[in-house]
């Protein structure tokens, strides 16, 4: 008797300290959660200075041809 008794208290046991969260994992998800939100923050910094240098790069080197450009063709084309 005394034997299942112990038994029973130690399930019993166990089984309260698994349900009780314990506050040091609690403590590891903040950290792991502030961890992530700086690693997406600091992507969204390298994304946004990768879309102003190409920014950049197209006020100096347009992808476009320019208005004197196209008004130069189109008197070209006239003239032809």
């Amino acid at each position: 008797m005394d034997y299942r008794l112990s038994a029973f208290f130690c399930v019993i046991l166990i089984v309260i300290v698994a349900a009780i969260p314990y506050e040091k994992v609690k403590v590891d998800r903040e950290k792991r959660d502030v961890i992530d939100s700086m690693k997406n923050a600091w992507t969204e910094v390298v994304k946004t200075l990768t879309d102003a240098g190409d920014a950049v790069v197209h006020v100096f080197k347009p992808t476009e041809r320019s208005t004197l450009d196209k008004l130069a063709d189109s008197v070209k084309g006239l003239t032809q």
